[in-house]
């Protein structure tokens, strides 16, 4: 009794391990990383590219804004009765329309120009808004691929008529 024992025993000792090559174990995770990498790079460069657009959008919100108010707020060439306003609360209109963005850190560096074409003579002449953010990418993996980097500037701008008023001095 005690030799068929340890018969068994030194028949599973000699049962030969299979080598590198004949081995299998582990072969489902190996393939399931294979297709899965590609799979999450193509989805978040998805995600990427539609937060690129949202943002690019934001931007050109912010412009609109801006446009409103400088159609209302620009007296560059004297020709709207009443207080003049700045350059900075054209701004400010322009950064409210892109606080939550702002606020959160993916856009920075906002700068707004304002060019008033507007005259005595013709009062509802156009007032041209510029506005460039830059834009952080911040998604994984994709968001320096899709991006060339970190970053991207994005540029917007809005044209509205000038709500100044024909008036006698």
């Amino acid at each position: 009794m005690i030799s068929a024992k340890s018969n068994t025993k030194d028949a599973r000792c000699a049962q030969k391990r299979p080598g590198f090559a004949e081995d299998v174990r582990g072969a489902v995770l190996v393939e399931s990383v294979i297709a899965i990498v590609p799979l999450l790079m193509t989805f978040f460069g998805f995600v990427q590219v539609a937060k690129i657009y949202t943002a690019n959008l934001v931007v050109r919100h912010g412009a609109i804004s801006a446009a409103r108010a400088a159609a209302v707020i620009s007296n560059a060439n004297n020709n709207n009765p009443g207080k003049q306003g700045t350059n900075d609360e054209i701004k400010q209109a322009a950064a409210l329309a892109m606080l939550p963005w702002i606020e959160d850190g993916s856009i920075t560096a906002v700068n707004v120009s304002v060019a008033d074409q507007s005259s005595r003579s013709d009062v509802y002449g156009p007032v041209r808004v510029e506005v460039t953010a830059t834009y952080r990418c911040s998604v994984p993996m994709m968001g320096r691929v899709i991006c060339a980097g970190s970053q991207r500037t994005m540029t917007a701008e809005a044209t509205m008529p000038h709500q100044g008023a024909k008036y006698k001095e």
